[in-house]
């Protein structure tokens, strides 16, 4: 990041530009991600990163924001508990990998 004292991944600049120079903190008014171009939210004019669609499919379409009725989060991985909304789970049964349940 180009800000001073700042040592953050820079991956914002403006559209069209070339190479990110400041990180989402520091980044200013119009600038976007421009690291990350192919993932972003399907919302026109949107360039947040996606994380929503329907349950069982792959990858993001849209941001939080932009959702459609019915999306879930299908980046982040959550508990797999019938009901439980809570995210990033920490246990699993001997052996296995990965979290399944908080």
């Amino acid at each position: 990041c180009e800000q001073a004292g700042c040592s953050k991944w820079a991956a914002f600049n403006f559209e069209g530009e070339r190479g990110g120079r400041f990180c989402a903190m520091h980044k200013a008014e119009g600038m976007v991600d421009v690291k990350n171009k192919t993932k972003r939210c399907e919302h026109v004019g949107c360039s947040k990163m996606p994380a929503f669609n329907f349950e069982g499919e792959h990858g993001g379409r849209f941001c939080a924001q932009h959702k459609l009725a019915g999306m879930v989060n299908v980046i982040i991985k959550g508990c797999e508990h019938v009901g439980c909304s809570k995210v990033r789970p920490g246990f699993n049964f001997d052996g296995e990998r990965g979290g399944r349940f908080c």
